[in-house]
């Protein structure tokens, strides 16, 4: 280890220093390599990815003890801000930009071993470090760098899109429940104080932003599926989506996030985390309604007029819109389920003595087995659709990991 105590006033520079080297170096690669249209959003996706991340990771490490930051100057619960932004372009699109053909985890493993492992703890007053802060550095950049320049690498070559969808996700969920609440608190006053809330709450808060993300997952998981996309404008899907959570209301994600602001707001008791639920609808009444204007609406114009005509934008429908049919094969031991599908709107029940099958005619992926009769659901009404997206959500992201781990599936990628 460097025995290393640097003065307050060349601490305040590295400070600056970690800010503006990552910057000047993405600038530089931007320059010199004059990166195609896909690369410049997969460093856009990296950074967007790394800032809530990197935030969330230290928090934890704060709170665990691995190690706390020294002054008060330009700080978001304790953790500096040139430190929070500078991390997440340099593990994202600078690092990304520079080695964009290098193993992401092969290009951060030296920098761990490298730079943390001799300075890290030798970086006061701009860090205290705790008696366990290598581990919690390799937990930075476990879920934070190295997932970021993943990010970039298969937004870059259009693979992986599952793997991307769920990125992304995180990516939301982070800014969602955790960088805008932070932000408004700091500005309007308030704090997280997670601790000192009573169990009942915690516990009826973590039942409501389940149900509410359910929305907003579901509607990321039927985008990367059927209309294989991603919900980023930038990186849009290829078909027009109308099935699932898009049968009752065609902005889930946005729906979710106002909700999810409003359960927030009500568990911290701050107001101004409630009102942010109304950027959100600002957000449909600008940025969303002029993407619809001058995308979906012109890469589909046979079905974007209909489609709107029929689905709400906030208010979801109890009943789906339903365009084309949908057919469930039901094995023989769940056909007391029929009784809730006869209430279902265009859909066919066939007895199979096979696994269960659904089908859907706007649909390209069919669900199988359990994801079939949960799929189904979505056909009924709204009520059935939340359970349909709580089951299916964590269902069809396990099967995708047993997949992508199967001997099968590496033999045939």
């Amino acid at each position: 280890m460097i025995d290393l105590v640097l003065p307050e006033p060349l601490m305040l520079a590295l400070r600056w220093a970690l800010l503006l080297c990552p910057l000047a170096l993405m600038g530089v690669m931007l320059k010199l390599r004059a990166p195609s249209r896909r690369l410049q959003i997969g460093a856009l996706f990296a950074f967007l990815y790394g800032v809530p991340i990197v935030f969330i990771t230290h928090m934890i490490a704060i709170e665990l003890g691995w190690w706390h930051y020294g002054w008060d100057a330009l700080m978001l619960n304790g953790l500096p801000a040139d430190i929070l932004i500078g991390g997440s372009i340099l593990f994202g699109p600078a690092l990304f930009l520079a080695f964009p053909n290098t193993r992401p985890l092969l290009l951060c493993l030296p920098i761990v071993l490298g730079l943390h492992g001799t300075l890290f703890s030798t970086l006061q007053p701009l860090v205290f470090a705790g008696d366990n802060w290598f581990w919690g550095v390799i937990f930075v950049f476990a879920f934070a760098h190295v997932p970021a320049i993943y990010l970039a690498k298969w937004t870059a070559g259009d693979s992986h899109l599952p793997l991307r969808c769920a990125l992304l996700a995180i990516m939301t969920g982070g800014l969602i429940f955790a960088i805008v609440p932070s932000l408004v608190m700091q500005a309007m006053g308030g704090e997280w104080r997670l601790f000192d809330r009573s169990t009942w709450s915690i516990s009826l808060t973590l039942a409501a932003l389940c149900l509410v993300s359910a929305i907003g997952l579901s509607a990321n998981q039927t985008l990367c599926l059927q209309g294989r996309g991603t919900p980023i404008p930038l990186d849009p899907t290829q078909r027009l989506v109308t099935t699932g959570i898009y049968a009752y209301v065609s902005n889930p994600m946005q729906l979710s996030a106002a909700l999810a602001f409003l359960v927030i707001g009500v568990f911290v008791m701050n107001i101004w985390i409630m009102a942010a639920a109304l950027m959100a609808w600002i957000f449909v009444q600008g940025m969303v309604r002029w993407h619809h204007r001058h995308d979906l609406l012109k890469r589909f114009p046979d079905g974007w007029p209909e489609y709107k005509n029929n689905v709400p934008e906030w208010r979801p429908r109890w009943t789906p819109w339903i365009k084309g049919s949908a057919t469930l094969h039901l094995p023989a031991h769940l056909a007391p389920l029929r009784r809730i599908f006869d209430h279902a709107e265009a859909l066919t029940v066939i007895e199979t003595p096979g696994p269960a099958r659904f089908e859907h005619t706007e649909n390209v992926t069919a669900f199988q087995g359990t994801a079939a009769v949960f799929a189904a659901f979505a056909q009924v009404n709204f009520g059935w659709m939340l359970v349909s997206a709580t089951v299916l959500v964590p269902l069809l992201a396990l099967q995708h990991l047993v997949g992508l781990a199967s001997p099968k599936r590496a033999q045939h990628p």
